[in-house]
């Protein structure tokens, strides 16, 4: 069983469409222009022998939160990666579109919930968020790490989510204004500064892992964690949905189950 993320036309170089039952194969003149566009310089159009459509065979291992997320099989590897859970490939056939949350694991849902909010976050909901107390959090947060960190895992609990929360959170500062603002002399570039933002960012973080994640904390652990986001925004009200698919195979390996 694989994944193929699609984040943008602007990042597609297949065709056509990702749609079930459609081959989707790899145009490298779309990657051309695309790199020509975001560099105004002409790229070299001679393949380096590693482009393709890149394929997760787990999709808690998607980098970036997707715009949508689809099952596929019948790979057409650029060549064989013996031991990695991704590929290149050039050509794929689409199974089914499955929820894009899958990429933050079984509970996703629930992680897109925090993302969803953080994305439309106000400065009166950031103050109301630094407000309240953080007591048991940071101690908690390092259990579950503690604990994810025991099996040979990579990445985190909730895949991308976090990496993403950091993006939305910023994204919405910006809307908010720039005195929340400053510079980072080290690095020399702008990041979010204001007390009570860099607060609310960490109620997101601890409800991310917290929901995204209950497996590796008691359910009063995970109460504590997330109780800040919980306290501002109740508890995500999200219908039951069955166990995602076994994501246990890896790229190269064809999935002889049709839906």
């Amino acid at each position: 069983m694989s994944f193929f993320a699609l984040y943008d036309a602007e990042h597609f170089y297949g065709e056509p469409e990702p749609v079930p039952g459609a081959r989707v194969s790899f145009v490298p003149d779309k990657l051309f222009a695309a790199r020509e566009r975001r560099t105004v310089l002409p790229a070299d159009r001679q393949p380096a022998g590693d482009e393709g459509l890149m394929v997760n065979g787990i999709a808690a291992d998607v980098p970036l939160w997707p715009s949508s997320l689809w099952r596929v099989t019948d790979l057409e590897p650029m060549r064989p990666l013996p031991g990695h859970r991704w590929l290149r490939c050039r050509a794929f056939t689409v199974v089914e579109q499955v929820p894009a949350w899958l990429v933050a694991g079984p509970h996703g849902d629930a992680v897109e919930w925090v993302i969803a909010r953080t994305r439309t976050l106000t400065g009166a909901q950031a103050d109301a968020l630094a407000a309240l107390s953080d007591e048991g959090e940071e101690p908690l947060t390092r259990t579950l790490w503690a604990r994810w960190s025991r099996d040979p895992h990579t990445g985190s609990p909730v895949g991308c989510a976090l990496t993403t929360l950091s993006k939305v959170v910023t994204e919405a500062a910006h809307r908010v204004g720039p005195q929340l603002f400053g510079r980072d002399e080290e690095d020399g570039v702008e990041v979010l500064s204001d007390p009570a933002w860099l607060r609310a960012f960490g109620a997101a973080y601890a409800a991310a892992l917290a929901l995204g994640a209950p497996e590796l904390l008691t359910p009063r652990e995970n109460a504590v964690l997330a109780r800040r986001w919980t306290t501002v925004f109740g508890s995500p009200d999200l219908p039951p949905h069955a166990s995602p698919p076994s994501t246990e195979r890896t790229p190269g390996q064809q999935d002889a189950r049709r839906i």
